[in-house]
């Protein structure tokens, strides 16, 4: 006579796939989070060593984030830092993080066949000398938010910076598109990608942005970003147009866990949780906005950062 599993048998052994299913797999989760936050390490060090060797190629003088094409608007296309760094990295894919759900932002414009084209394209036809798709941008602390000659904002050279290998260089893009187009997010019902802004840890005494593009504002005191303005910041830019709030709301403060991969001046990478890179007395975002000649970066008491 045929020997066969009961009903209860069946049960039973459904039941037992179903525990050890459920004790599996937030151990999955778990390494498939730290197989992603590794493979970012990875990519947030290679544009580390990128930087090191464009820095020894110009004289130790760091890259600026981006420039018009033709010294004056858009309307003829951007030159961003990726396209800068491309020689020195080969692959477009390391610049999209796999800790990023989007995929990484794309360019105002179309990306241009040959990123290293960096002349004019004609109006109507622009094209961005940038990757196709970016989820790392740098620190305009160090790497200049200089649109154009006439704005102030100034290249770095590696000997201005104080503590490189504590100063962060580069950092995840926020998720959230809103929180990097600001008020380009919405322009004729149409959204405007602004992919190729650095961002920065200070904000005006008030709590508002400091961009570092005009004159008038190097007449104005910055300080270092509290915790408090900055997570406010991050969760308005989410739903809102948020052009007045400081531009750390740029960022990805919390890509893996509690914290994110950062790059630093030096070249390396490591884990940081955001709160302990803008701890006043260890700040990780410059001693100084040296791409505004030095200037100080205050904490809420005035007093310099450390």
């Amino acid at each position: 006579m045929k020997k066969a599993f009961t009903l209860i048998e069946l049960l039973v052994v459904i039941a037992i796939i179903a525990i050890l299913a459920a004790m599996l797999f937030p151990v999955y989760a778990q390494a498939k989070s730290a197989a992603k936050k590794s493979v970012d390490l990875s990519n947030t060090k290679q544009i580390g060593l990128a930087t090191m060797i464009y820095v020894s190629d110009y004289d130790d003088t760091y890259p600026q984030g981006y420039w018009y094409k033709n010294d004056q608007g858009e309307v003829n296309g951007y030159v961003d830092i990726s396209a800068m760094l491309m020689p020195y990295m080969k692959s477009v894919e390391m610049w999209v993080s796999p800790g990023d759900p989007n995929k990484g932002l794309e360019p105002r414009w179309p990306s241009c066949q040959n990123l290293s084209d960096f002349s004019p394209s004609p109006e109507g036809s622009a094209c961005d000398s940038q990757v196709p798709r970016k989820s790392y941008t740098a620190n305009a602390a160090l790497i200049p938010r200089k649109r154009r000659t006439i704005d102030p904002a100034n290249t770095v050279g590696v000997t201005a910076v104080d503590g490189p290998a504590q100063t962060i260089i580069f950092t995840p893009y926020s998720q959230y598109a809103s929180c990097v187009y600001d008020s380009s997010f919405q322009q004729n019902n149409n959204v405007v990608n602004k992919s190729h802004r650095p961002t920065n840890a200070v904000m005006t005494q008030a709590g508002g942005k400091w961009a570092g593009e005009r004159p008038e504002e190097y007449a104005v005191d910055v300080y270092a970003v509290t915790l408090e303005v900055a997570n406010s910041a991050f969760d308005v830019c989410r739903t809102q147009e948020s052009g007045a709030l400081p531009h750390i709301k740029y960022i990805n403060p919390m890509m893996f866990g509690n914290g994110s991969n950062y790059t630093f001046a030096d070249g390396h990478a490591k884990f940081q949780q955001f709160a302990t890179t803008i701890n006043p007395d260890k700040f990780m975002w410059g001693k100084a906005f040296y791409s505004a000649g030095g200037k100080a970066i205050l904490d809420q008491n005035g007093v310099p950062v450390r």
